[in-house]
């Protein structure tokens, strides 16, 4: 399925869509970028509400990203 970009980034999303996961003109979408993409998900998806947390106690904690994928790459290793 093909969309065009319309002024000022709107983006049509297509009725039979619409209807199946029963957004109306009021509902919020989750706009994500993932790799090249976007993901559009109704309401603020789980998985960015999870990330923006889990961000917020790493920066709190002083976590660096670096450290999490050194414990991340030892916990590979025992498993």
């Amino acid at each position: 399925m093909v969309t065009r970009m319309r002024g000022k980034g709107q983006v049509t999303i297509p009725a039979g869509i619409r209807e199946s996961l029963s957004l109306s003109t009021d509902s919020l979408l989750s706009v994500t970028k993932v790799g090249n993409g976007i993901l559009l998900t109704p309401k603020p998806s789980a998985f960015e509400e999870t990330a923006a947390k889990f961000s917020k106690t790493a920066r709190e904690k002083g976590i660096t990203l670096r450290e999490l994928l050194n414990d991340l790459k030892n916990v590979r290793r025992k498993g």
